[in-house]
């Protein structure tokens, strides 16, 4: 067989397949609807994830450790401190606010006179130190527990409650996405299967009396993956369009929510690439289960022969 040959074949085929999706256009604007639906709301919360990143990378920088250095320290001790902070490469930013400092921003927070009935500094020097971005929790517990082992430090605080909350939120929104992406897909290449089963049983006859004139599996199964594919990439065009009308739907209720926290969500459509991948990806998962179909069929119709 020729390439050309082959080819018109397969272009006779996807013809064939999407003349037989305008015939029925009521049928076939329903299943694309449903299997368009099922590819939404993993693609939107896909978006949603992608879009809050960079807002997540800013909450992540704010996690911050403050050494409270011992009353009795002098100033060999906070500069020994400080070179030890310095070279520890785990820490982005060091600031140091000395007992003196502390006591000036407690005059301007309260009341003057009542702070200067004060004897004695009661302040410690403090070091407020900034972890990596990237660093796991259990790596802020690491930096913590190595931040109060330095000399003549007394003790340390760590919003480490916050931390592990922010992680927990992330790495649980990741979780559902893989899960209805998992059981999304699944449900779709089940869709896949049954419409192709459905329009198999149609013409039931016409396929048996192809079969008995010896026309080989792959031309009997080859319309129906085709009609397959065109599902495919209409329900994930819709499913896209689906995606963009939410997002502009969502996006002004989300900003209202989130600007009087100065929080800007940097949304955002997929790219060319993801597009692709999407329309691949779905193609896939609809021929997968077009195949399925028509493989069921073609053996039971060899094991009544």
């Amino acid at each position: 067989m020729s390439i050309v040959h082959y080819l018109s074949l397969h272009a006779e085929s996807a013809r064939t397949a999407l003349k037989q999706l305008v015939r029925q256009p009521v049928g076939t604007l329903l299943t694309l609807l449903m299997l368009a639906i099922a590819m939404t709301l993993p693609l939107f919360l896909y978006l949603g994830v992608q879009s809050g990143q960079s807002v997540l990378g800013k909450l992540n920088e704010s996690p911050q450790i403050t050494v409270y250095m011992d009353t009795a320290a002098e100033q060999s001790d906070n500069d020994t401190v400080q070179n030890l902070l310095q070279r520890d490469r785990r820490l982005n930013q060091i600031r140091f606010i000395s007992k003196q400092e502390g006591l000036e921003e407690l005059q301007t927070n309260l009341d003057q006179n009542l702070v200067s009935m004060l004897d004695d500094n009661p302040l410690p020097d403090v070091f407020i130190v900034t972890p990596d971005a990237n660093s796991t929790p259990e790596q802020m517990q690491a930096i913590f527990a190595d931040l109060t082992k330095l000399p003549m430090v007394e003790s340390a605080t760590m919003d480490t409650e916050w931390v592990h909350t922010l992680y927990q939120i992330n790495e649980f929104i990741h979780k559902i996405l893989w899960f209805l992406a998992v059981t999304l897909g699944m449900a779709f290449v089940l869709v896949a299967h049954n419409t192709i089963r459905l329009q198999i049983l149609s013409r039931k006859e016409e396929i048996e009396i192809t079969k008995l004139l010896g026309a080989p599996a792959s031309f009997i199964r080859r319309p129906f993956l085709y009609q397959a594919v065109w599902q495919s990439v209409f329900s994930a065009a819709v499913s896209l369009g689906l995606c963009a009308w939410l997002l502009n739907s969502v996006r002004p209720m989300v900003d209202a929510i989130f600007k009087p926290y100065a929080i800007n969500i940097g949304w955002r459509f997929f790219n060319g690439s993801e597009i692709v991948l999407v329309f691949g990806f779905v193609i896939a998962l609809g021929v997968f289960g077009a195949w399925l179909a028509t493989t069921q069929h073609l053996l039971g119709f060899k094991a009544k022969k």
